[in-house]
């Protein structure tokens, strides 16, 4: 079914399994104004979810301009319906992500745009981030029609197809859903839990009319959750992102090395609490550090003197979305918001720091 707001006309699906279509018919059921249907798995296991996923880009409603797919274990937002709607409204020609995990690398630029007081953020991962996404009309059917016998992850592919055509894939910022973590289907339970990088606490007041944090950026900074290294990772339009980064000396600027950043590494360190310094390594949590450092150094002009009002909530998913697979979530969570004290602390020293910005070898022409 379509839901019309002005010139968006929005029809819903869930994605689901046989083994959760009672999750399915739970969400599809808390949200009336989007009359979602569902659109089950029917494939063999062990083939991935790109099958289900084309059936679920095929199922747009005839009138509808934009299509949303939800996974089924997505959380939805207060309010969620109308803000879907103003968000597509506002970016109706982009890829809509509704959510993006706390440990990706496109969770660190929803932290700029989040310090930066911005609503938006680019998508910069391998994959689409698809637990709940919206496309044009056009996108979703070429999509459907491109890999309609293909198997393999969804994600993967969407991300390959939106490279392929140059549509923009954005993420909301605040994230309207989050991700009610549950056993992988698709074997992703290695990766630990993934939540949301910014949820959305509070909805009054979103306004969607904003920049998007990263536009023109071709090298963002990420510790991967795997290698927990600083690195920078390609994130251009020209060529495919890689899985592997560069470590974060290999592009930073003379002066602005790991060797000439550790005094002021340590001067934040001490500020910090011993609890951090008792659970994380130093040597480990200067990756964590330096990371934000490029971040802020990656910034194309001036950082706010103030950070905006959801920065302590975005940075406050920085330590969990790092450490989710090696530290207990009950000290990640007892040291999260110590944690993200040290990231913004990290990302103002790079914001301040002497450099021309935009800064040539981080952003395209």
């Amino acid at each position: 079914m379509s839901d019309r707001d002005g010139d968006i006309r929005l029809s819903t699906v869930i994605m689901t399994h046989p083994a959760r279509a009672d999750r399915a018919e739970a969400l599809a059921a808390a949200l009336p104004e989007l009359a979602p249907t569902l659109v089950v798995d029917t494939g063999q296991p062990g083939h991935g979810n790109l099958g289900n996923a084309v059936r679920a880009w095929a199922a747009i409603g005839a009138d509808a301009t934009h299509h949303l797919v939800l996974q089924d274990d997505a959380l939805p937002c207060a309010d969620f319906a109308r803000l879907v709607r103003q968000a597509v409204g506002a970016r109706p020609d982009d890829a809509v992500s509704l959510f993006c995990e706390w440990g990706s690398r496109s969770a660190n630029l929803v932290r700029v745009a989040a310090w930066q007081g911005l609503s938006w953020a680019r998508a910069v991962d391998v994959y689409t981030p698809s637990q709940g996404l919206v496309l044009p009309r056009r996108a979703a059917l070429d999509f459907a029609a491109e890999f309609a016998d293909q198997t393999g992850p969804d994600d993967l592919a969407l991300a390959g197809f939106l490279r392929r055509t140059g549509r923009r894939n954005s993420v909301t910022v605040p994230n309207l859903l989050e991700h009610d973590d549950q056993p992988s289907l698709t074997g992703n339970g290695f990766q630990g839990l993934r939540r949301s990088a910014c949820p959305a606490t509070a909805t009054a007041g979103i306004d969607f009319d904003t920049e998007v944090a990263g536009e023109g950026l071709v090298w963002v900074p990420w510790a991967s959750w795997m290698r927990v290294h600083a690195e920078w990772f390609y994130c251009g339009d020209v060529g495919e992102p890689t899985w592997l980064g560069e470590f974060a000396d290999t592009r930073l600027p003379e002066g602005l090395r790991r060797a000439d950043l550790a005094d002021r590494f340590y001067t934040d360190l001490k500020e910090a609490d011993p609890a951090l310094t008792d659970a994380v390594s130093e040597l480990t949590l200067f990756e964590y550090w330096t990371t934000y450092f490029c971040l802020g150094l990656a910034l194309p002009g001036p950082a706010r003197t103030e950070p905006a009002a959801l920065t302590a909530d975005a940075f406050g998913t920085a330590l969990p979305g790092l450490f989710r697979r090696y530290l207990p979530m009950s000290t990640v969570q007892a040291l999260r918001a110590e944690a993200g004290r040290l990231a913004m602390s990290a990302l103002r020293h790079g914001a301040l720091a002497d450099l021309a910005r935009p800064h040539a070898g981080w952003y395209s022409e």
